[in-house]
């Protein structure tokens, strides 16, 4: 079954050290795993900039347990009743935090989902954390404690070197496949 994974997925980077991101983005997310501790999370930026591969790398790196949620399909009400509470809810086999990330978060429910996950969010926060994406800065997720999350926008800087080192680190993974 792990050989059917799509190429993406099975090449994703693991660690935040393997990631392709600008420098000062890059050491805020290892300094999150370096001390052990990952804040409420926000990321923003346009698609395939990297906002779920961080998220994924960060909570991978750090063993922590975490579920995947995407907003676009599964942005109802009844999601965060059922699988967030029940995962939320619960300790971790691993010992430490868990995390949800809620990924294309700017397509949950504005009207219910959005409410409801902020009391999510000051409810469980001793047990679970949480990682939201999402393309648009000005996401509707009404959370007036700025406490509650940490907006990170993630955009690509300078293309040229970005497509140089991507190009040499997709050339050793088709080398040692």
């Amino acid at each position: 079954m792990l050989e059917q994974f799509l190429w993406v997925e099975r090449y994703r980077p693991k660690k935040i050290s393997d990631t392709i991101l600008p420098i000062e983005l890059k050491t805020t997310f290892q300094q999150f795993v370096d001390q052990k501790n990952i804040p409420n999370l926000l990321l923003t930026g346009s698609a395939g900039v990297g906002k779920t591969t961080v998220a994924k790398a960060m909570l991978e790196e750090l063993g922590c347990d975490y579920i995947v949620i995407n907003g676009s399909m599964n942005g109802n009400i009844d999601t965060l009743r059922n699988e967030i509470q029940n995962f939320a809810s619960t300790v971790s086999f691993a010992g430490g935090r868990k995390y949800v990330i809620l990924d294309e978060a700017d397509y949950l429910n504005p009207n219910s989902t959005q409410p409801a996950l902020r009391n999510f969010m000051e409810e469980f926060s001793r047990n679970c954390g949480f990682i939201l994406t999402c393309r648009i800065k000005s996401l509707h997720l009404y959370i007036p404690d700025a406490r509650l999350l940490i907006l990170v926008s993630l955009r690509i800087v300078s293309l040229s070197w970005h497509h140089n080192s991507l190009s040499v680190y997709l050339l050793s993974l088709i080398l040692n496949m």
